[in-house]
């Protein structure tokens, strides 16, 4: 007697015809989300700031039209903004701003050249932290203006004198920061790669300084409005030329004005060296997600 053959079971997870069964969808890369990894622009944030500037401007033309202030100390706007093509068209201006930067740009190189560095390396190894923190705090508490007439005996009234002081007060921003940075590595990342017995070298360019750089980048913006502002400090209590320099001279002479000039000139540099620093650290960090969600 012939037996007909059973028909072969569909094996399991079979998606054919008939089975009943539809097809998985295919995995997906999640979409990219608009503006991530770069800087979005915002209209009403930039429409706020300028409301805030612009409020401030209006502040300043009332009180000065109200003769709340002597024209003498505080003149107004209108005055102040006057005075600026007459000094772009001045040589003493333009070098007055070459030597405010040249002084805070070269004791802020220096200060990056040696606090990320140490920072980095006693941020790595404890025992170096430990050892150093408490030269650190003593010498990062001293002000660096009262500093000022030690180096005046010391080096004179020269551009050194004037970089010697940016850069200590530039240094220790940096060194605490790239100190944090290198200390931010979890313990379970750094218990792996002792396990796994990875190279030193390896270990701080894979882990290590990547942790690092978003806060040295922190601290390199600040030491570098810093760098500006105290060189125009010493400027204006030495001899040495500078914004400081010209902004004394300016008092001295009565023009008031003039003054007030120059110091709009170094809050226009701080902003600027803000901005490049903001656009520095976007594309050191274009890896980093975004620190805000919409």
């Amino acid at each position: 007697m012939a037996t007909s053959t059973p028909a072969s079971a569909a094996p399991t997870g079979s998606t054919g015809p008939g089975t009943g069964r539809r097809p998985a969808p295919a995995p997906q890369r999640p979409a990219r989300r608009p503006g991530a990894g770069r800087a979005a622009w915002h209209p009403t944030l930039t429409l706020l700031q300028l409301s805030a500037v612009l409020a401030v401007l209006l502040l300043w033309a009332a009180i000065a039209a109200a003769g709340l202030v002597s024209t003498t100390a505080l003149p107004g706007p209108l005055t102040v903004f006057g005075q600026f093509p007459g000094l772009f068209g001045d040589g003493a201006y333009r070098q007055a701003v070459t030597d405010t930067l040249d002084g805070a740009l070269t004791g802020f190189a220096a200060a990056a050249v040696v606090g990320i560095p140490l920072g980095l390396v006693t941020g790595t190894y404890a025992a170096a932290e430990l050892s150093s923190r408490l030269l650190v705090d003593v010498l990062r508490s001293f002000p660096v203006i009262a500093l000022l007439p030690v180096f005046l005996l010391v080096l004179g009234s020269t551009p050194t004198t004037k970089t010697t002081v940016v850069f200590i007060a530039c240094v220790f921003p940096v060194f605490l920061q790239a100190q944090y940075g290198a200390r931010s590595v979890t313990p379970m990342i750094n218990e792996t790669m002792d396990a796994y017995r990875v190279p030193r070298m390896l270990r701080f360019r894979k882990v290590i300084l990547p942790s690092a750089t978003p806060s040295v980048m922190t601290g390199l913006r600040l030491a570098a409005t810093t760098s500006v502002l105290v060189a125009i400090g010493v400027e204006v209590l030495t001899t040495l030329p500078g914004i400081g320099h010209e902004v004394v001279q300016a008092q001295q002479g009565g023009a008031s004005a003039r003054a007030y000039a120059y110091i709009v000139t170094a809050g226009w540099i701080g902003w600027v060296i803000t901005l490049l620093s903001q656009f520095a650290e976007r594309r050191l960090l274009r890896w980093r997600p975004p620190a805000h969600t919409d």
